[in-house]
């Protein structure tokens, strides 16, 4: 093997020394080390199957064809966007109108609650101080009130026990009592 062939090679090399040297050739290829880029064209011919131009133009209309399609299908998406935006918008005018109109309502029945308070108080008697004109049934002082929650605390026990003695005496017949009640409301 001559001196002087390049470092990628599996052969060592010495320091050359004058230029008959300079005759041999650099490097052969190899197949497995080096990339495609550096090898010859025949390497890369064996590499790649031609193209035929039948089938270039072929692979070309397929292309064109796909490009139709894809135009289509991105203007009917776009198209679908454009409808699906209006959409959207037109359902976001409806949401703000309905809130608009609650919150007038809202406002409405605000000021016509506050003209009826304005106007029970003015056609309150003038004449009353506060806590001056109390209606007959309420209580004037907590011992009045007292009063009043005890007698009617009584007459709910009394009343609930007055009802378990009947049924304790007469079951039979408050059974019926209360069946016969209950088919006259549920038949009308």
């Amino acid at each position: 093997m001559p001196l002087g062939r390049c470092s990628s090679c599996d052969v060592v090399t010495s320091q050359t020394t004058g230029p008959d040297d300079l005759t041999d050739p650099p490097c052969t290829p190899n197949d497995v080390t080096d990339p495609l880029d550096i090898r010859d064209e025949d390497a890369l011919m064996r590499t790649k199957p031609p193209l035929g131009l039948s089938n270039l133009h072929s692979g070309l209309a397929n292309r064109e064809g796909e490009m139709d399609a894809w135009v289509q299908k991105e203007q009917s998406n776009s198209k679908q966007v454009s409808n699906l935006a209006a959409q959207l918008e037109k359902m976001r005018l409806d949401m703000e109108l309905t809130m608009t109109r609650y919150r007038y309502e809202d406002k409405e029945k605000q000021r016509q609650h506050e003209e009826k308070m304005e106007e029970m108080r003015l056609q309150a008697p003038s004449g009353q101080v506060s806590g001056g004109g109390h209606h007959f049934l309420l209580p004037h002082d907590p011992l009045t009130l007292f009063l009043y929650c005890f007698i009617f605390i009584h007459l709910i026990y009394i009343a609930k026990e007055l009802i378990f003695f009947f049924f304790k005496k007469h079951g039979m017949f408050a059974i019926g009592a209360v069946l016969i009640f209950a088919i006259k409301i549920f038949w009308n």
